[in-house]
């Protein structure tokens, strides 16, 4: 497998690792419950911080599949020459509001550092969970770029012939 697809699909890999981990310590709680009679009491924590991340990564596997919800029927009415320039702005406006949230998200991960707020059981810091959102926003930046220039580019091709 080359350099180029694994960095294009690393929020897929490490969400597919998260996802693992998450099954393993569900299954291992569940287990436990029922064998020993009581379930590990720190598993909470880590499905939560997995669920977190796998949301976040998750998102962006989902801007680079198409998988978001959207409603397609106007937007299938506009000729395609228009269609092409409306469809960049639109991925033009969602990279701007995800730099936005990423900044936000970011500012609230200095404030949980300074906090230094951690679980209660596994002392695991804040921030780890407050990470998942700015770098979350970097893959579906990415990804959001990938695909509009993508499609720009194609739809160029296409006319072109």
């Amino acid at each position: 497998m080359n350099l180029k697809k694994v960095l294009l699909n690393l929020d897929l890999y490490l969400g597919c690792c998260i996802l693992v981990v998450l099954v393993a310590v569900a299954v291992a709680t569940v287990i436990s419950r029922y064998i020993v009679g009581s379930p590990f009491m720190w598993s909470e924590e880590i499905q939560v911080l997995c669920f977190t991340w796998i949301s976040f990564l998750g998102a962006g596997v989902a801007f680079r599949y198409g998988a978001h919800v959207s409603i397609e029927m106007l937007v299938d009415l506009i000729p395609l020459n228009v269609r092409r320039y409306i469809e960049l702005i639109i991925a033009l406006l969602v990279s701007l509001l995800l730099c936005y949230v990423g900044y936000l998200s970011v500012v609230y991960v200095n404030q949980s550092i300074l906090l230094e707020k951690t679980t209660t059981i596994l002392k695991i810091p804040d921030y780890i969970y407050c990470l998942s959102v700015p770098v979350g926003c970097v893959f579906m930046i990415i990804s959001n770029t990938v695909i509009a220039v993508t499609k720009f580019v194609s739809q160029t091709d296409d006319s072109a012939e």
